[in-house]
């Protein structure tokens, strides 16, 4: 059934390894309360309170409430328990960095003609699923993100719902902060003649989630409950696949401090999965070896479809005949990789103009307090580079897997975008290589 939008406001990635906020003095400390088993039990708000701490927020479906406390005894208080698992400060995730940017001069043609420009979707052969699936309003893709410009020509015919999870009051679903969501929608599913870009599945429906808030003093961050509120609901709604071009990093063995939101994360991605939804996440950008102590959340939790970045080979190398298959200079790479996809790059040295190309250009909007308020900011379009930029071509994949079989349960739809990838080479650079979209839909 097409989903009508629906606008809720609701009130309450990769600079450092670890995202963990920092409570101003007066200001009480968010943690991550996880209890033994994967429900909450009946008294978790006294076994909080008696430990010096104020419940704020419960995810009863995996066993874990958020708490606040100015108390720096409230996490071992609160361990002494045996109803409690874990305890760690909330962890947040930094919007990521992303590689040089470049905004796109007007064109002068309608998407098709601009098309030749998106070297990514080609790459994925993505145009060749079309004639089978294009998708439709009946599979519909989750972005948790900083919210999708739902008034931008590309994407207004396929965005279907709005939500917004912060910590914060004051929850606007447009986006306020960032253009980054409305550029991963676009990746996704920009609309067949819509504006001048086209999606990996056109007609595919786009369900936006802004997530991100401002932190004085850190920038634009999303908290892991904001995160999994946002996860609730689209399980809740019964969407089809989850994409988050975000994250943040854990050193393993674990921390005390980081087995709490590990687990929190682990019990979220199996409750998704089973409610039959593909998530699929970004493999950062740090240029990691994830064979290391270092792991990236989400992408690293089992159950969750890890994507790293290609890039056309960098100047002086040009793009063509064979040019295209190199891993990203930024991606993080290793065993933990499932698949990969375009993320763009323009090497160490940055080429010059008009080399912009080498990135990947997809849906952009112009933020400023007044247009987000009235939901009107300018749409425009760019070129990003990222692993953020990778994630959404499988997304979008993975949409239209399902669109074609709707039966396909997460690890079906995974096993059909592994078999049918196009192998690059060595696993550890590109995980089982390139998401083929037509092969994957033909399998389906």
């Amino acid at each position: 059934m097409k989903r009508m939008l629906a606008l809720l406001a609701t009130a309450a990635l990769l600079a450092v390894v670890f995202s963990v906020p920092v409570a101003a003095e007066d200001t009480p400390s968010r943690y991550v309360v996880v209890f033994a088993g994967n429900g909450l039990p009946k008294d978790a708000g006294k076994i909080i309170q008696s430990a010096g701490g104020t419940l704020v927020s419960e995810f009863p479906r995996i066993g874990t409430a958020i708490a606040t406390s100015s108390s720096p005894a409230f996490g071992n208080a609160l361990q002494r328990s045996n109803k409690v698992h874990a305890v760690g400060l909330e962890r947040y995730q930094v919007l990521p960095e992303l590689e040089v940017q470049a905004f796109v001069e007007q064109p002068t043609a309608t998407d098709f003609l601009y098309f030749l420009y998106q070297w990514d979707i080609r790459r994925v052969k993505a145009d060749m699923a079309w004639p089978t699936n294009s998708g439709s309003h009946d599979t519909v893709v989750a972005i948790i993100d900083t919210g999708i410009a739902w008034n931008h020509p590309d994407l207004a015919p396929n965005v279907v719902y709005a939500a917004c999870f912060r910590t914060t009051p004051g929850c606007s679903p447009y986006p306020d902060l960032h253009w980054h969501g409305t550029h991963v929608a676009g990746t996704v599913a920009a609309a067949f003649d819509g504006g001048w870009t086209v999606g990996v599945g056109p007609n595919l429906g786009l369900a936006s989630y802004n997530v991100f808030e401002y932190v004085p003093g850190v920038g634009v961050v999303a908290f892991d409950s904001a995160i999994w509120a946002a996860m609730m609901d689209a399980a809740e709604e019964d969407f089809d696949v989850i994409n988050m071009s975000l994250g943040g990093y854990v050193v393993m063995p674990l921390s005390q401090e980081d087995v709490a939101a590990w687990t929190a994360w682990l019990r979220m991605a199996q409750y998704i999965n089973r409610k039959g939804i593909t998530i699929v996440a970004s493999a950062g950008n740090a240029n990691l070896d994830l064979n290391g102590p270092v792991a990236h959340i989400p992408s690293d939790v089992p159950g969750v479809i890890s994507v790293g970045a290609t890039g056309i080979r960098p100047y002086p190398f040009y793009p063509w005949p064979d040019a295209y298959d190199v891993r990203a200079s930024y991606s993080n790479f290793g065993a933990a990789v499932t698949i990969s996809a375009p993320g763009g790059d323009l090497g160490p040295e940055s080429p010059p103009a008009p080399y912009w190309w080498y990135l990947v250009m997809s849906t952009y909007v112009i933020i400023d307090p007044v247009c987000a308020a009235t939901q009107s900011c300018f749409p425009w379009y760019a070129w990003a580079g990222g692993t953020s930029m990778a994630s959404p071509h499988v997304a979008g994949a993975a949409g239209l897997v399902k669109d074609q079989d709707p039966g396909l349960n997460p690890h079906q739809v995974e096993a059909i975008l592994t078999r049918s990838a196009e192998s690059l080479g060595d696993r550890q650079q590109f995980g089982h290589g390139m998401v083929d979209v037509a092969a994957a839909v033909a399998e389906a």
